[in-house]
């Protein structure tokens, strides 16, 4: 466990990513949105080249419109699906209540109690199970921050950025923001492989064994006396 989190969780995406991923999809998302990008783009050339609107330099204008037409991309890279599953199929509830999934839930903390025997392959059953959904959101919600910085990058070129606190501000702010719920599945999907790793290194635990059986006949001598 000498990795941190995050970079635990960066390599398990790379690792899960094309067994969670569906490539076809894959394929499917990265035409839908090249192909949005292209369109944005050449509405906003053929805009520029009939209008003027932006009124920046050629070389600004270019970079300008090259970005938000990226930017584009990134939103509807967004919303294509590429997991394999149509959705993540939720776990059994555990038997034990919820004090037993409050305490299989603690062991992914930062500080993880002492594991009970019994617990054992529930917290790894769990672990198990955050692979796919962590992967698919961190596949699907790092297009966002791009998108953001992509249209930062825009708005510098096309001189909005100059002219508007706003537009100077709220893109790199959003980014940071947004960027963030990556940033937590990258971590979660770290902290799952993490705890799994320390409980398959822990020593197996034998079973108590079961407490025999009190004899049900009473005790002392059993002659029989002449008179009974």
């Amino acid at each position: 466990m000498n990795d941190g989190v995050l970079v635990t969780g960066l390599r398990e995406y790379r690792a899960h990513r094309s067994e969670v991923l569906d490539p076809t999809r894959v394929r499917r998302r990265r035409v839908v949105s090249g192909a949005a990008a292209a369109l944005a783009g050449t509405v906003l050339v053929v805009s520029q080249m009939l209008s003027g609107w932006t009124g920046a330099p050629a070389l600004e204008a270019v970079v300008g419109l090259v970005a938000s037409a990226a930017a584009v991309g990134c939103l509807v890279a967004v919303f294509c699906r590429t997991g394999r599953t149509a959705s993540a199929t939720r776990s059994a509830p555990l038997p034990g209540g919820w004090r037993r999934s409050e305490r299989i839930g603690a062991q992914f903390s930062a500080r993880p109690p002492e594991l009970l025997p019994e617990d054992r392959d529930a917290v790894l059953a769990r672990a198990a199970e955050v692979v796919a959904p962590a992967v698919v959101t961190v596949d699907r919600l790092r297009w966002i921050p791009a998108m953001w910085l992509a249209a930062w990058v825009g708005g510098i070129a096309l001189g909005l950025a100059s002219q508007s606190v706003v537009a100077l501000l709220l893109p790199p702010v959003f980014a940071l923001v947004q960027g963030g719920t990556t940033i937590t599945a990258v971590v979660w999907l770290g902290r799952a492989e993490l705890t799994r790793r320390r409980v398959v290194a822990l020593p197996p635990i034998e079973p108590e064994s079961p407490l025999r059986p009190r004899n049900p006949e009473p005790r002392g001598s059993k002659v029989v006396l002449p008179d009974e």
